[in-house]
This record gives structure tokens, C-alpha cells and sequence, in this order.
């Protein structure tokens, strides 16, 4: 009797152990090669929000559905909405449109892998361009 209360204690330490030791291990490994994009203030990984225009918070990504989020790229739907600013900015309308866009161009900066561009359709972003290049000075 005495023999099998100790293996199961061995035995039961030993899983606790497992348990309690893997998900540390294998959480730090993630959390240090993590891939993150700058949302004004914080690097943040799949957010469910963008805010592209961080001085006015004008221009924003919303409802954000990740399709895939990897090394190189993520991949992305969600809807943009924008103020036209047209005749001004305090009297212009708020329109939206669901958009697909890819986060790419990933670097290292201070220390934290960041998405640094986001990719969408030909004048996607209200620029003219299909790309919008994210802050990354405040890291």
C-alpha cells in the first residue's frame, strides 16, 4: 500500500509539474518572437481595431477579422472609416467601407517585431496609395 501511495504522489507531482512548467516555457518563446503592429500607443497583436490617423483618431480600422497572422504577413478584413474633410474637418461626413488588407513589411524596432505597413486595394487609405505606413517612432 505504501509502495503505490508514493508512485501515485511521483506520478501525480509529475504531472503537476508538466502542466505548470510547459505553458511558461512555451509562452515565453511566443511572447518574445510575437509579431505586434502600433496602434498609436501600443504594439498590439491581432487587434480587433486600428486606429491609421493617430493625431485625430480620423481614420480607423474596425471589426477586424485576422484570417492569419505569420512571420512574414497577416492578413485581414475589416471596415475603414474616415471623415472626408471636406468643405473642413469638424463639418465633413464619416463614411466607411469593408476593406481586405495584409499587414506587412516586419522589423525589428527597439526590440519588438512590428508589422510596419498595411496593404489594401489601389487608394484604399484616401491617399492615392495602396499602402499606409504605420508609426513606429514611440517605441
Amino acid at each position: 500500500m505504501n509502495k503505490i501511495l508514493r508512485t501515485s504522489v511521483i506520478a501525480l507531482a509529475g504531472a503537476c509539474f508538466f502542466t505548470l512548467t510547459t505553458p511558461l516555457v512555451a509562452g515565453a518563446q511566443s511572447v518574445k518572437n510575437q509579431t505586434s503592429l502600433y496602434n498609436c500607443s501600443t504594439p498590439t497583436a491581432r487587434p480587433s481595431n486600428i486606429v491609421i490617423t493617430c493625431a485625430d483618431a480620423g481614420r480607423y480600422v474596425a471589426h477586424i477579422t485576422w484570417s492569419s497572422w505569420s512571420g512574414k504577413s497577416a492578413h485581414a478584413k475589416g471596415t475603414l472609416h474616415w471623415n472626408t474633410c471636406t468643405p473642413t474637418c469638424a463639418s465633413g461626413k464619416e463614411k466607411s467601407q469593408v476593406i481586405n488588407f495584409i499587414a506587412t513589411d516586419r522589423r525589428k524596432v527597439h526590440g519588438t517585431w512590428l508589422y510596419t505597413e498595411l496593404k489594401g486595394p489601389k487608394n484604399a487609405w484616401g491617399t492615392g496609395s495602396a499602402i499606409w505606413s504605420l508609426p513606429t517612432a514611440a517605441l
